[in-house]
């Protein structure tokens, strides 16, 4: 490198490190379930098992974190965290009972409650305030088209190659961590001084539990709302009504998911600059505006013949991806600016508490309309959730503006 050419910026190579992780976590992703159910000795049980005790452990460190009983600094949480999580999925392969089973989700689950609660207050720290919707929304597209491209990937090869491949895609998971957590510890290196400063003597003017969770609850509410009737009904929902209440083909599954992925690599900056100037909960409406206007949709081209019912699909996926682009610049910029940067960490551990309760609870909303049998009572019903949470965050958007701690952090948003 000569020494006039520019070298990455440390928040860079945290992203594109995060991103190489998150293909290598796409290999896995459609397989997990499968992979567990054929171990000898673990079985579906063994899979409900996995899935159980990942939830719980991620909420627990959540929580503990939220609390305050468990302080770390966010650089080592983050290590930690990525180290359980290279432990949980190095063992995946040679899990052979349930009580091994057990062990992994429990690494598995307590180090994603670890990193996640420790990355966007480490990457808030590598920027400026200014720049900070850019680089969240340009990391959120990043994780977006990476974990995709992992699972396309991992879709080709077992068309190509025989079943026992799959067990090294965990092992190929586990590896593709690891220049995550250097990038982690790189990156603590360059962080803001004073605030890593703050961070590490903050012991003695911690918020009480009861005031920062008064502070936060306004985002860690609209984080439950958009797990609950969005991400966990666009990855649960909309492909189990699709295949079996719409007729549709599994083909329709992967062609939502490409058209979701490039409309969010193709317009994501687009959005952001669009968006920079608004409020960021004006960002959130719009978000939570735009899928419930892609249900209608759907649901609407549901009473149709085959071609409107694709059309359909296709509209709501393109509407879908609009809306992540939304949220995706607007959610962690206003929660940075309604807690000082000492707290942010566990504020961010609670907001991560309620997307896990989302992301558990949220199929069972769309798996409980379509027993109706009906794709139009789905489509219909979730739009009528949407709206209703729409107005809920307009509530919630005059609470948190109100906020006292957001005056303590210079230049939030």
């Amino acid at each position: 490198m000569t020494a006039g050419t520019p070298r990455m910026r440390p928040v860079d190579r945290l992203i594109v490190t995060h991103g190489l992780s998150s293909f290598c976590l796409g290999l896995v992703f459609p397989y997990t379930a499968i992979h567990l159910a054929d171990r000898p000795g673990v079985g579906t049980g063994g899979v409900a098992l996995f899935y159980g005790a990942a939830g719980i452990a991620n909420l627990t460190v959540a929580l503990l974190l939220t609390a305050g009983v468990l302080r770390l600094p966010r650089v080592t949480l983050g290590v930690l965290g990525t180290a359980l999580w290279f432990c949980g999925y190095l063992g995946l392969p040679f899990v052979g009972s349930h009580p091994a089973t057990l062990v992994a989700g429990v690494a598995i689950g307590c180090g994603q409650g670890g990193f996640l609660a420790a990355i966007v207050p480490l990457v808030n720290s590598l920027v400026t305030a200014e720049e900070r919707r850019k680089v969240f929304a340009r990391r959120y597209a990043v994780l977006n088209a990476t974990l995709a491209a992992g699972s396309l990937v991992a879709g080709a090869l077992t068309l190509i190659l025989p079943r026992s491949v799959i067990p090294y895609f965990f092992v190929a998971n586990a590896v593709g961590i690891l220049p995550l957590t250097i990038a982690i510890l790189t990156a603590g290196r360059h962080a803001r001084a004073a605030e890593e400063k703050a961070e590490e003597s903050a012991e003695g003017t911690a918020l009480p539990m009861a005031a920062l969770a008064r502070t936060v609850m306004p985002a860690a509410l609209v984080q439950l709302a958009v797990f609950l009737f969005g991400f966990s009904q666009f990855e649960a929902t909309a492909p189990l009504v699709s295949e079996r209440l719409m007729d549709m083909g599994l083909f329709m599954v992967s062609l939502m998911l490409v058209v979701n992925v490039v409309v969010i690599v193709s317009l994501q900056g687009r959005i952001t600059r669009l968006l920079e100037d608004r409020p960021e909960i004006a960002g959130l409406r719009i978000a939570v505006g735009l899928w419930t206007v892609g249900y209608a949709v759907a649901g609407a081209m549901a009473f149709l013949p085959y071609g409107f019912r694709l059309t359909g699909l296709l509209v709501y996926a393109v509407l879908f991806a609009l809306g992540e682009c939304a949220y995706s610049c607007s959610f962690h910029p206003w929660l940075i600016s309604l807690v000082p940067d000492r707290e942010l960490t566990r504020a961010n551990a609670l907001a991560n508490s309620m997307m896990g309760v989302g992301n558990f609870a949220g199929p069972s909303i769309g798996v409980a309309l379509a027993v109706s049998g009906q794709a139009p009572v789905v489509w219909f019903g979730l739009a009528l959730c949407c709206t209703t949470i729409t107005v809920g965050t307009g509530l919630l958007a005059r609470r948190g503006g109100a906020a006292p701690a957001a005056a303590a952090v210079p230049g939030s948003g």
